[in-house]
């Protein structure tokens, strides 16, 4: 293992512990090789990337447009710590943070900024890269994909579907972004077999679909039909069947908030909000809100959950649950909850029952911990620091991955 080196990646003139990137992006959390036993079926992984020289079990090679070797390596803990990856590259060569877009199965689609920080506003000016983890006879692997063909790039627009038959092993990349006529959306779709993006005019299946407004989150649905989901948390989801000769985007609108009137309340919705396919059988969603006292400060929170069959055409609410800011928690946790800025709820992928939520005092609490509470029993499992040296503001801090189940499979058969 070698030392990292944490120098800014840019001479602006400032000392390498003056550069605010070198707080943001070149000090990874510590490392926790003491968690028992396999990792779980699914984890939480910050989505955010570190620069390290850091190397494992999990690190894969590959190679940027420029011929320049990149090593990313994942450093996978059990829920509720969240997982983090890092990436290994020549420091004059890249720029910001890399970043996870999605997750499907053993794969995992990232961007990696390869310009001046901030300055990533074109696919042109990124290496976007699927990781493949290993498994008992191949070690992992890092390929460079094309660039999307589109001028400007959002990470909530870009999806990533695993299928695998008798036949086909291949992956897809889709990108959906709306088009120039009402209700018309372009998709970007790229095949890991030809390696080179097609382009489709696609269009809403039903008026209430128009309601949609942009893509907060994008879900592997999977299925004979290759469905992947672009999820507006506010209203719907906007599904696309890849693998069927269709131009028409399936309208999926989500249950009834839990307060009324919860649109105008403003914020983003991962604050809130979440949605995940559970076993490619189901999807979940997850609503909650903060509720107060007498007093302006929140006493808990309280939440609702529903699912739908992914063969099904209605909701039907599964549970909810009510938390209180005085719950008594199980040594060693205690002894209550902060609860006065509680949110960005993750649906766990293996247990059925639970959720993750982060708890902390106010918006820039530097100290706030993730919860695993029981939704059917209504109590907390577990907690841990959140870890992160960045402010946490108003982004996703983690989300759900099921890649734990094959991150082992190739240190464990060496």
């Amino acid at each position: 293992m070698e030392d990292d080196d944490h120098s800014p990646p840019h001479d602006d003139g400032l000392s390498s512990v003056e550069h605010p990137y070198f707080q943001m992006v070149l000090i990874p959390p510590p490392i926790h090789p003491d968690d028992p036993g396999p990792l779980p079926g699914s984890i939480l992984i910050d989505p955010e990337g570190y620069i390290s020289d850091r190397t494992n079990d999990t690190t894969a090679d590959g190679f940027t447009k420029d011929g320049k070797l990149i090593q990313v390596t994942f450093w996978a803990a059990h829920p509720p710590r969240a997982s983090f990856f890092t990436v290994k590259l020549d420091r004059s060569a890249i720029g910001d943070m890399p970043m996870i877009l999605c997750t499907d199965e053993d794969l995992v689609l990232l961007r990696v900024p390869i310009c001046r920080p901030r300055c990533n506003f074109h696919p042109e000016d990124n290496a976007f890269l699927v990781y493949q983890a290993g498994t008992k006879d191949k070690r992992p692997s890092l390929q460079l994909i094309p660039p999307p063909p589109v001028l400007i790039f959002s990470d909530t627009n870009a999806g990533l579907l695993r299928y695998r038959s008798r036949r086909r092993n291949i992956y897809y990349v889709a990108l959906l972004c709306r088009a120039s006529g009402d209700g018309q959306y372009n998709l970007h779709l790229l095949d890991s077999k030809s390696m080179s993006w097609s382009n489709k005019l696609m269009f809403i299946d039903s008026p209430e679909a128009e309601k949609y407004t942009y893509s907060s989150k994008v879900i592997a649905i999977g299925g004979e039909r290759g469905s992947v989901g672009w999820v507006d948390l506010w209203r719907g989801i906007l599904v696309c069947d890849l693998l069927r000769n269709s131009n028409r985007l399936r309208y999926i609108p989500l249950p009834s908030p839990i307060v009324p009137n919860k649109l105008l309340l403003g914020g983003p919705p991962s604050r809130d909000r979440d949605i995940s396919v559970v076993g490619k059988e189901y999807i979940k969603y997850f609503d909650m809100q903060l509720y107060t006292g007498p007093g302006p400060v929140a006493e808990g929170w309280e939440a609702a959950v529903w699912r739908r069959k992914v063969s099904s055409t209605e909701w039907e609410e599964d549970c909810r649950m009510k938390v209180s800011n005085d719950l008594a928690l199980p040594d060693p946790i205690g002894p209550t909850l902060k609860g006065t800025y509680s949110g960005f709820p993750a649906l766990s992928l293996h247990d059925d029952d639970v959720v993750y939520v982060m708890d902390r005092n106010d918006l820039l609490d530097r100290n706030a911990s993730v919860i695993a509470v029981d939704m059917r029993k209504k109590t907390v499992k577990g907690m841990a620091d959140v870890g992160s040296p960045r402010p946490l503001g108003y982004s996703y801090v983690y989300f759900q991955s099921a890649i734990s189940k094959y991150l082992g499979l190739w240190s464990s058969t060496r």
